[in-house]
């Protein structure tokens, strides 16, 4: 299951972008892992709220609950979720009908739920590696 390069160092899986991530973390899993678990749980938050404002009529509002979980995707290198949520706020800054904005959000919701699913798989890896090293 793991995927470790011959000197032992931690390769983030297929679907996350390695480059940007061993970046963004230079190597330090641990603070990987921790920033993957405080995202997972902010995500899920939001997600939470984010079904609660799709039941009003403001689409502003909706957005603004939205827009903070696109940089946790970036944090987890899922910049294509992270582009899916933006286009989702772009929608909800320009689309008046609710009916739409719900319609786009359920798609949203099934690509979050995907992203979430594979990045506590991707936490859980780091975990691992980091308890066997230490």
């Amino acid at each position: 299951m793991y995927q470790h390069m011959s000197n032992d160092t931690y390769v983030f899986s297929d679907g996350f972008d390695r480059l940007f991530l061993e970046e963004l973390y230079s190597g330090d899993t641990r603070t990987a892992e921790e920033i993957f678990g405080t995202s997972l749980a902010q995500v899920e938050l939001s997600m939470q709220l984010a079904e609660i404002e799709c039941r009003s009529e403001d689409p502003a509002r909706l957005r603004r609950v939205i827009h903070h979980v696109k940089p946790l995707f970036g944090y987890m290198g899922l910049l294509s979720v992270q582009d899916s949520v933006q286009q989702f706020e772009d929608l909800c800054g320009g689309e008046r009908d609710m009916a739409i904005v719900r319609a786009a959000f359920e798609e949203l919701r099934a690509i979050v739920q995907e992203a979430l699913l594979r990045a506590r798989s991707e936490q859980t890896k780091l975990h691992r590696y980091n308890n066997r090293r230490a």
